[in-house]
């Protein structure tokens, strides 16, 4: 069986994150007692997901290994949130157009780009942070870090 890698834990967080978010969002807009509101999840999870993992990918966010020091973890961290500032925006687009919206309001674009912050960054900042963490350790109990 393939060992799961620093890769798949990424992604498997990102979905999480992505799923966590919406959902909040449906209980909090009062749309998770809706009929559709399962159909619409996967939906807005889609939309909103898939351009953050396409432009994470493309620009290095899913790195082979977790990082090994704390300008490594930032340097992800730095990626992952550049692409989080393009994918949000590219995601209320997907997501009106789903859902058959004329236009994505500004406020509720700011209000989505923070909390999806919260949940992704943070999620993928407390992942890099044990990541690097756990390696030092790893390496100093190793005897090759003083």
């Amino acid at each position: 069986m393939n060992k799961l890698t620093y890769r798949h834990i990424l992604l498997i967080g990102d979905a999480l994150a992505v799923t966590a978010f919406v959902v909040v969002g449906q209980y909090s807009h009062n749309t998770a007692a809706m009929a559709d509101a399962a159909l619409r999840a996967v939906g807005q999870i889609a939309a909103i997901g898939l351009p953050f993992v396409l432009l994470a990918w493309s620009l290095g966010a899913y790195p082979a290994h977790c990082p090994t020091t704390w300008a490594e973890a930032v340097r992800f961290l730095l990626r992952s949130t550049l692409a989080l500032l393009y994918a949000a925006p590219a995601g209320l687009f997907i997501r009106a157009w789903l859902l058959g919206q004329p236009t994505v309001l500004l406020a509720f674009a700011g209000v989505a780009l923070l909390f999806s912050a919260l949940f992704v960054l943070g999620w993928r900042a407390t992942a890099a942070a044990l990541g690097a963490a756990l390696r030092r350790r790893q390496r100093y109990w190793q005897g090759q870090v003083a």
